[in-house]
Order: C-alpha cells, then sequence, then structure tokens
C-alpha cells in the first residue's frame, strides 16, 4: 500500500505544473483588438482639413515716435510730444480709446563709432490702434503719422476679423466631412465600417491676408492706400473612428 504522505505532495505538484502550462500557452497568444475597441491601437484615425475665407473687418496698426537728443531727459520730453501728438490725432480721427494702445517705451544711449563714448540718447514710443472704419483707414493712418512728423515711423499693419466664429463653424464641418471621407475610404480598403467616433482634436490655423486689387474710389480717397484682401481660417481635425 503506498504512502498517503508520498502521494499528497506528488498531486500538487502535478496541479500546479498543469496551472503553469496553461498560463504560458494563454501568455504567447497575441493580444488582438476586439470590434468596437476604443483603445489606443483599435481603429482608425486621420486629419481633416477644412478652410473658410471672410473679409477682415479691422485693420491693427503700430505707429511709432523715435527720438534723439543730448540728454536722457531732452530725448524722453521730444518723444513724449510726438507721442502725444499721435494720440490725439488718432482720437481725433474718431478712434475709441479702448482701440489705442501703448505698447513700447525705450530710451538707449547713443556711442561714437569706436563704442566707447556716449554722444546722445535715443527715445521712442510704439502706439497700436485698431482702426474698425477700413474705408478712412489710410486717412487716419495717415494723420497719425502726420502729427508726429519726423520721429513717426510706421511699423506696421496687419488685418483681422473682429468676429470669426462663423468661418470658424465653416471650417470645422469641412475638416470633419474630410476626416470622414479619409476615415471611409481606409475602412473600406480594410474590408471594415466604421464604428463609434472615439476622439476629436482641432487646431484652428489663422492666416493673414491675401492682397486683392483696391477699389478705385478708396485709392483716389486715402491719404496712404490700403488693400483689404481676404483673411483665411484653417481647421485641423485630427479624427478616431472604432472600426467594426
Amino acid at each position: 500500500m503506498p504512502d498517503r504522505r508520498t502521494v499528497v505532495p506528488l498531486v500538487a505538484v502535478l496541479v500546479v505544473g498543469a496551472v503553469v502550462a496553461v498560463a504560458l500557452v494563454a501568455g504567447s497568444r497575441p493580444v488582438q483588438a476586439a470590434p468596437g475597441d476604443t483603445s489606443e491601437e483599435a481603429g482608425v484615425q486621420v486629419e481633416g482639413v477644412g478652410t473658410a475665407t471672410g473679409t477682415p473687418d479691422v485693420l491693427h496698426v503700430t505707429v511709432g515716435v523715435e527720438t534723439s537728443a543730448d540728454s536722457v531727459g531732452e530725448a524722453l520730453e521730444s518723444a513724449n510730444a510726438a507721442a502725444r501728438s499721435v494720440l490725439d490725432a488718432l482720437r481725433g480721427a474718431g478712434v475709441a480709446e479702448a482701440d489705442v494702445q501703448t505698447v513700447d517705451v525705450h530710451v538707449w544711449p547713443r556711442y561714437d563709432g569706436d563704442g566707447q563714448r556716449i554722444t546722445g540718447y535715443t527715445a521712442g514710443q510704439g502706439i497700436a490702434a485698431t482702426l474698425r472704419d477700413l474705408g478712412s483707414a489710410g486717412e487716419m493712418i495717415s494723420a497719425a503719422v502726420d502729427a508726429g512728423g519726423d520721429a513717426a515711423r510706421l511699423q506696421g499693419i496687419s488685418y483681422a476679423l473682429d468676429d470669426d466664429t462663423a468661418l470658424l463653424a465653416q471650417a470645422r464641418d469641412e475638416a470633419f466631412a474630410d476626416a470622414r471621407r479619409k476615415a471611409e475610404q481606409y475602412a473600406e480598403l480594410a474590408g471594415r465600417t466604421l464604428g463609434d467616433l472615439v476622439s476629436v482634436q482641432e487646431q484652428v490655423t489663422p492666416s493673414g491676408p491675401a492682397p486683392i486689387a483696391m477699389d478705385a474710389a478708396v485709392a483716389e480717397t486715402s491719404a496712404v492706400p490700403i488693400a483689404v484682401g481676404s483673411s483665411e481660417v484653417t481647421v485641423s481635425a485630427t479624427v478616431r473612428w472604432s472600426l467594426t
């Protein structure tokens, strides 16, 4: 008759060995995404792009002033006077207080040719204004520059849309439709169909104006001729769907 103390450990070893074997076999199988799985590896992800074009309705302009003198006080006083003249001209042209802002004030020394001795000082300011009446924007810019005299510096202009909500909505529609077309094609190529929408990520890119010919009437009446052109808003949508 076999010893019971020998049989029991032997059975335990056989059971443990069977469990380990099953675990090894199961662990050797590749993991596959089930239909509708929303894990990062599952489904199809594409990028759609949509663009909407509109006419700018505001103009941002920066007018600077810069003067030089032998002393800091003289240079700064002269620059301040020129800046006040520019501000007065903008206000007189009907630009609202909320649309005018001082964006830069600076004073720096001037040196001789060897860069060793200070020969004077240069002071300046930058004034940014938002012009909402594009029909008279040319006259407004000219008035501001004239008011600043020889100290005036026209530092640049840019156009913008005061409210781009409608353009963004249009660009989103186009971007999502573009992404869906691409995803449906990939699903068809894979012999699958699109399942649930998993995620959407958006990136908005406003672009500068594209110049167009200026209206002759505007050209004749504007002291500084301007071309409004058009502005674009581009939306890139990265969209993921599950596959079924």
